[in-house]
Parts: structure tokens; sequence; C-alpha cells
């Protein structure tokens, strides 16, 4: 009697080992990266998704551009819905392989002439530092404004200067 006491007690402390272990195995699959050492990891690839939209193209935006310009400026859009034909959406989507997400996304909204009204934007990364991400140099970007390149220098008073192949040319 007392061997079958004891036999219960010990199979009932074993069950309730073993369902607990299914709880924390189960935890453990779902969350590897908890568990297991990065370097015995497998390699996830970064997932670049959409349209690269750069600060400077944003800035080459003006209002009153065509849907030709602008497709020509950024791209076919990834979001040209039917029920807001007056609306592209530009949105990027990076996810590195440890699952860090970043969303990036710029709408373009047209009149009914077909013409550039307005946009909203997030921050985007300049030409380099897009670069970086792509390359995985870098995992994020701080804001800052688009390099521009200075305008050169004219003298308010200046004349054209004659090219000497156009004098030859009419003699």
């Amino acid at each position: 009697m007392f061997t079958r006491q004891l036999f219960l007690a010990a199979s009932g402390l074993a069950m309730i080992t073993s369902l607990t272990g299914c709880f924390t195995m189960a935890d453990m699959w779902e969350n590897t990266e908890d568990y297991v050492p990065y370097f015995l990891q497998p390699y996830r690839a970064d997932v670049h998704q959409g349209n690269l939209v750069t600060s400077e193209m944003v800035l080459q935006l003006e209002r009153g551009m065509t849907d030709a310009q602008v497709q020509f400026l950024l791209g076919v859009p990834l979001i040209r819905d039917q029920f807001h034909i007056n609306q592209w959406d530009y949105v990027y989507y990076l996810r590195r392989g440890d699952g860090d997400v970043q969303l990036r996304r710029l709408t373009v909204f047209f009149n009914e002439e077909r013409r550039v009204d307005h946009w909203t934007s997030d921050a985007m990364p300049d030409e380099e530092q897009a670069d970086q991400l792509i390359l995985g140099n870098i995992r994020t970007f701080d804001a800052r404004p688009p390099k521009q390149e200075p305008a050169p220098l004219v003298e308010p008073n200046a004349e054209p200067k004659n090219e000497p192949a156009a004098e030859s040319a009419e003699k």
C-alpha cells in the first residue's frame, strides 16, 4: 500500500515536471535569440522592400509637377490605390536579420489635373546614409539636411564671352 502511494506520488511529480518543461520548451522555441548564443544562430539576411527615397529626392519635389515627372524622380509608387487615385504612397521597409524594423513613408497627393498638390514625408536619410544603411555599416540614421552643391558664382555685370569657334563659323 505504501509502495503504491509512493509510486503515485512519484509519477504525479514526474508528470507535473514534464508539463512545466513543455511550457519552457515552447517559450524557448519561439524566442531562440534569448537562449541560443549569437554564433550558433542561423544567418538571417536583411530584407529591403519598397522604394528607397532619400531626402535629396524629397527636396526636388515641387508643387505643380505632373505625375510623370514625379514617377521619373521617385520611381513607380509601391501603392497606387484604386480608391484613392489622387494619392501615391512610397514605402520603404527594412528588416534587419536581428529583427530590427525600420519603416519610412512618403505620400504624394495630386489635384484633379494630375499635378502635385502637397506631400507628407517621414524623415528620410541622405544618399550617403542610405548607402550605409543598405550595406549594414550603420544601424539607423540621424535626420540631417541633405548636402547641396553651391550654385556657381556669377558676377552681376559680367558680359558673356564670345567663343572663338563661333567667330570662325561666321567668316
